[in-house]
């Protein structure tokens, strides 16, 4: 899938909650762990932000800031039933964090949500977006 162009959100987005359990797919089926936010962070969204994937910083129990990519939405491919908010930070920590504060800034839009014909599709099109989210987030 070819990438859009970036947009720089006019405002940033700003959202907080406790990291919770997910689906169980960013490290073990996709290998790409994320920090997912729960069900009541949603609340936090303006009423016409629109689902897709985004980027900008995190931080973790008061530590960073650390660069972070996140989907928002309903994740297509997997069929989900509820919206989610999923970042995945780009820094190697030691080990899990369930139960930590974390507190996202979105600043910028890379494209919005879409289906895949494979997992491996998916796979390459989030490092992808890792990538291009590093980059534009090093400027």
């Amino acid at each position: 899938m070819q990438l859009r162009a970036v947009k720089r959100l006019d405002e940033p987005v700003r959202l907080h909650g406790q990291v919770v359990k997910g689906f169980g797919r960013g490290s073990k089926t996709l290998g790409i762990p994320t920090a997912n936010l729960p069900q009541h962070a949603l609340e936090q969204l303006p009423a016409d932000f629109s689902t897709g994937i985004y980027f900008g910083w995190a931080s973790v129990d008061g530590a960073g800031p650390f660069k972070m990519v996140t989907s928002v939405g309903w994740n297509p491919f997997f069929d989900n039933k509820t919206r989610t908010v999923e970042p995945h930070l780009l820094h190697e920590f030691p080990s899990d964090f369930y139960g930590a504060e974390i507190r996202l800034v979105i600043t910028g839009y890379l494209r919005p949500e879409a289906n895949f014909t494979s997992l491996e599709s998916l796979i390459e099109e989030i490092h992808e977006e890792i990538r291009q989210s590093r980059s534009c987030l090093e400027e």
